[in-house]
């Protein structure tokens, strides 16, 4: 947990006096300060930092995402304060109960972001410009091993991730570009009932493959229903058939596994 302390002063005088709690929810090394009307999002500078301000100022008014309060850097850190989302984290126990609306509810998001004109778009996210981030994060020691699947080295039958990378390279799909959240996971995503009242966490948004949002929603959906052992693999196939059936779409495996094994890298 970042020391509150050591704040921007301008973020300080935002938050005088209020009280907050910390929120660990989710795989990234963001530092999260939850008050009763705002978030403080508190992460070493980096693309993804600098693309979440710029993609939620580009967002105001063409989705429900949070308003930028005060943003600023210091040293090495980025500090985002933000308006709070209405609603529960798709992920919710209360969601993962009432799965048939939370399901008709992720399917509604992803639509809503292919709505968007992507015309002037401030980021992009092609396979051809991941592939590069992801070179980089090879050669930076930045993939995550604590997030890294190590079934995705045994299992799918590759040598090291260098190995995994030259394959994405050669094996790149068919690019239909639509606008992207980048990170469509449960967590990311808020509901009420079978709406979508907001979404959070824009570091990899932009303009991307339809796919790519697909792809993150089920794998997600999988791990957060299937996780604690509740709920059994038939069940989830179920809902995974609602989610194409709401989105109109067959499901193409290829391109679900295609972009599962590119997050990997991220």
């Amino acid at each position: 947990m970042f020391d509150p302390d050591k704040l921007p002063e301008s973020i300080k005088k935002r938050i005088a006096g209020l009280t907050w709690q910390g929120d660990d929810i989710g795989m990234s090394d963001s530092t999260i300060m939850l008050f009763d009307e705002m978030v403080l999002k508190i992460e070493k500078v980096s693309r993804s930092s600098e693309h979440e301000k710029l993609l939620l100022g580009w967002l105001d008014g063409k989705l429900p995402v949070p308003s930028i309060i005060a943003a600023k850097t210091q040293g090495a850190y980025s500090f985002l304060l933000m308006s709070r989302l209405s609603g529960e984290m798709a992920c919710s126990d209360k969601n993962m109960r009432g799965i048939e609306d939370t399901v008709t509810a992720l399917a509604r998001g992803i639509k809503m972001l292919w709505e968007i004109n992507i015309a002037d778009c401030p980021c992009s996210n092609t396979i051809a410009e991941k592939l590069v981030q992801a070179e980089h994060n090879i050669a930076n020691n930045l993939v995550d091993w604590d997030a890294f699947n190590p079934e995705t080295l045994t299992t799918e039958g590759f040598e090291d991730v260098s190995d995994l990378l030259r394959y994405l390279d050669r094996n790149r799909p068919i690019e239909d570009l639509v606008f992207s959240h980048g990170d469509f996971c449960l967590p990311n995503v808020f509901t009420s009932g079978a709406n979508v009242s907001g979404f959070l966490d824009w570091g990899s948004g932009g303009i991307a493959d339809r796919w790519q949002d697909i792809a993150l929603c089920v794998r997600s959906l999988w791990h957060n229903y299937t996780e604690d052992g509740l709920y059994g693999e038939a069940e989830y196939q179920k809902y995974k058939a609602l989610l194409f059936q709401e989105l109109g779409l067959t499901p193409d495996e290829e391109k679900i596994r295609y972009y599962i094994l590119l997050d990997e890298l991220f």
